[in-house]
């Protein structure tokens, strides 16, 4: 979806850098407005395109003269998608390939196609065989696509994409290493964490503790891969030995009335309020009035698994002491002792027991979140990220055409950057 933050502020970034850059939405998703800075929506004014198709077959067969007859005109009777089933199979099968063509700038030029999720890729490789798109592809792993799509369609679901793409990106050494595991090769994926803005995002010194109850918050869509069941379990057993807690939910999800029962009959009603989902600037306050940041991150039960996700991040990077899960990449930025404290996934009594502990260290939370913060900017700040996105790029670039070595260049073909030279999203 072109509203995901993290991919808007990648293209902003790179528009920074003097780039051009172009986001298509390819899905058919009703996009659901920019939640990043108004600077960044601003960068972005008239670079993105949203495919979309009528959800019936028998409209999109309806509309498919008109979006034959603008293809057409565009690239050529000889492209059309219509007319090429032995490339796009599914996508000439359901018409939705016509649609997203569509959709495509013209001439669909680029340096580079950078698919944010690994199951564009089909899409993108398909569009560029087919003389729509050109470029050199890259296919980045983000996180349900190397975990609950590989679970649901097998481990052979990206074989088709390791000669394919001119390399690849995961935002983990986790997600990396299950792509390796795979059948990505080792020598073309780079990892490159998903980055921040972190001028939204000032440190500031840790709150100390006071009389009054220790604020916690958590972050988050409601859906059980972010575990906020867990963190109610083990607010009880905390709250049952003496500690005086409250909770902050922020988020909204098809989990939020399961968990507002279990609050209730946990008799933490008054102890746990559900916010629902809030923008950037509601959050930054409600970071700035908590203690604590809690992350509960597990597996599941369709196998999902999250990178160091961005909403940890944020809280590190304003100086909220962070407890997070040894889960998928989490410990990759959350180090316990160092950069916050960590606990087993789906465990509250363990879950418990970290908490405890990072409020029996409140003596050492400036220095743990001084650490925190330069860890963040270091791994995950807009300027380091896009440095080795740019690295990855040019890495993509000099093996050729198409990821070709030099001697396999055809004869007299130019590495010149073309007429509309940027980045495919």
């Amino acid at each position: 979806m072109m509203s995901e933050p993290f991919i808007a502020l990648a293209a902003a970034s790179l528009i920074d850098r003097g780039h051009a850059v172009d986001i298509y939405g390819l899905s058919s998703i009703e996009t659901t407005g920019f939640s990043s800075a108004p600077s960044i929506q601003r960068k972005l004014r008239g670079r993105f395109r949203n495919a979309s198709w009528p959800a019936g077959y028998g409209r999109r067969l309806l509309h498919l003269p008109a979006v034959s007859w603008r293809l057409a005109r565009r690239h050529g009777v000889g492209r059309l998608p219509v007319l090429k089933p032995q490339i796009y199979r599914r996508g000439w099968t359901d018409l939705t390939s016509s649609y997203q063509a569509d959709a495509l700038a013209v001439p669909g030029s680029y340096d580079i196609l950078h698919c944010h999720f690994a199951t564009l890729g089909e899409f993108v490789l398909k569009h560029r065989r087919a003389g729509i798109l050109k470029g050199h592809l890259i296919v980045h792993f983000r996180g349900y696509d190397i975990s609950e799509v590989v679970r649901a369609q097998g481990s052979g679901v990206y074989d088709y994409l390791w000669d394919a793409a001119d390399g690849f990106v995961a935002n983990c050494a986790h997600f990396r290493d299950r792509a390796i595991g795979l059948g990505c090769p080792a020598d073309k994926i780079a990892v490159v964490g998903s980055g921040i803005d972190l001028e939204g995002f000032p440190y500031r010194d840790p709150r100390p503790l006071g009389d009054g109850p220790v604020e916690c918050i958590t972050v988050g869509r409601l859906t059980p891969r972010k575990g906020v069941h867990v963190l109610i379990e083990a607010l009880r057993r905390l709250i049952e030995k003496g500690r005086n807690l409250k909770l902050t939910v922020v988020g909204d999800g098809e989990q939020r009335s399961a968990l507002e029962k279990q609050a209730g009959e946990t008799r933490l009603a008054g102890r746990v309020r559900f916010l629902g989902a809030c923008d950037h600037a509601q959050i930054g306050a409600l970071l700035e009035a908590s203690h604590i940041f809690v992350a509960a991150s597990m597996t599941s039960p369709t196998g999902g698994a999250d990178a160091p996700v961005n909403t940890i991040k944020e809280a590190m990077a304003v100086g909220v002491p962070t407890c997070a899960t040894r889960h998928g990449g989490i410990p990759e930025l959350v180090e316990e002792g160092e950069t916050g404290v960590l606990a087993e996934e789906g465990d509250p009594a363990d879950l418990a027991a970290a908490l405890d502990r990072l409020l029996l260290c409140e003596a050492d939370w400036p220095a743990l979140t001084r650490r925190a913060r330069a860890r963040v900017v270091r791994t995950y700040g807009s300027d380091a990220v896009t440095d080795k996105l740019l690295e990855v790029y040019r890495r993509a670039l000099s093996a050729g055409p198409h990821g070709l070595p030099e001697a396999a260049r055809p004869e007299g073909l130019s590495m010149a950057p073309s007429r509309s030279s940027g980045t495919g999203s």
